[in-house]
């Protein structure tokens, strides 16, 4: 029985290439001349169209953050991290001069590590915190609880307890960490609910990391290995790495990715149809989606050439692929009754995304 039966799509993109083109060049031009402070400003503008062109029952979303919002949260994200590395480094010496120890003296400098670990991990939390907060629909907003340093250590346990499993626990933390999100996630008076385990996932991601385990074996052997043997044949004639080494090299790693990724796009399909399936907007809709590990394949594939074929020039053409991907595969049963949705009463944050933005994991957009 196909559980999406019922199911229409959610949202509706009508953004437009050309339109798109004209922010971007605008965001670049505007960067570049301000080494880089523009690009606060940049996004904001990126996620103002893109929001802006996106419809649900025939309202159209509306982004309310501002370029200096994310600035100030990059600011303050900076000043905290300069701030405990001064602490750090001063307590680390403090403790080395007075014990002797050296061993004693690295503790801060391993609490510090420890605790840009815990913020790395909560950035993500914050983030969609903040995005949540300026997403606007028929005038509400949508909100999140929680605290954003509990789910940073949350996160960074369940990292340390992948390591020790072999990465076995993966699909477990998977939809934990998903769960956490979801249920602290709420639009206006409705909160957003996710039941689900990770037990479906588990054939899935065992074929795609077994399937990469093999894969990487074959290309090593096939690759790696006379590259190896070449290597150190001509360490003791030559001075100079062999051409035909370096080809190896970056062929193994070209092929070993690709493959990978085709791997994991089966993988993935399977963790987003499973936390997407299991996922409401209280008793008012149920999700679905429509993706495949084949459909997500050829939108990866195919995006990342566009990008890296025309040197980043393809970023507009890629994001409203990516788009049309969310829209067309994104679906929904039921219907919202804008009067029935009463407004947020979560406080929203004052500043966005600092940690996000200062470590450079959340990308352009």
């Amino acid at each position: 029985m196909d559980q999406n039966a019922g199911q229409r799509p959610l949202l509706t993109y009508d953004g437009n290439i050309g339109e798109l083109y004209g922010i971007f060049i605008k965001n670049l031009l505007l960067t570049i001349v301000t080494v880089g402070i523009y690009r606060f400003w940049a996004t904001t503008a990126l996620r103002r169209y893109v929001w802006s062109r996106m419809r649900f029952q025939d309202e159209r979303f509306e982004y309310t953050g501002t370029g200096g919002e994310l600035f100030k949260g990059f600011l303050l994200a900076m000043g905290i991290l300069i701030g405990s590395m001064i602490v750090a480094f001063g307590l680390s010496a403090i403790l080395s001069k007075l014990t002797g120890s050296a061993a004693l003296g690295m503790l801060p400098i391993i609490v510090l590590y420890a605790a840009i670990g815990v913020f790395a991990a909560g950035a993500y939390f914050s983030a969609q915190r903040y995005r949540l907060s300026r997403t606007v629909w028929c005038g509400i907003r949508g909100g999140m609880t929680g605290s954003m340093m509990r789910y940073g250590v949350q996160a960074l346990l369940y990292g340390l307890l992948c390591i020790v499993t072999l990465f076995q626990a993966v699909p477990w933390v998977t939809v934990r960490l998903a769960e956490r999100r979801i249920n602290a996630s709420s639009f206006g008076s409705e909160p957003f609910r996710f039941q689900g385990q990770a037990g479906p996932l588990y054939k899935a991601f065992l074929l795609s990391f077994l399937g990469i385990v093999v894969w990487g074996v074959v290309v090593g052997i096939l690759f790696l290995g006379p590259a190896i043997s070449l290597f150190f044949a001509q360490l003791g004639g030559e001075h100079h790495v062999p051409t035909k080494v370096f080809v190896a090299f970056f062929s193994f790693y070209v092929l070993f990715i690709v493959g990978a990724l085709l791997m994991r796009c089966y993988y993935i399909a399977k963790v987003s149809q499973h936390i997407v399936g299991n996922t409401t907007l209280g008793t008012q809709l149920r999700f679905g989606t429509s993706i495949t590990g084949r459909r997500l394949l050829v939108i990866v594939i195919s995006n990342l050439a566009i990008v890296v074929f025309t040197l980043g020039l393809g970023f507009p053409i890629a994001l409203n692929r990516v788009m049309h991907f969310i829209a067309d595969t994104l679906l929904v049963e039921g219907k919202v009754d804008p009067q029935s949705l009463g407004q947020s009463n979560v406080a929203a944050p004052r500043t966005g995304e600092g940690a996000l933005n200062l470590l450079d994991h959340g990308g352009g957009f």
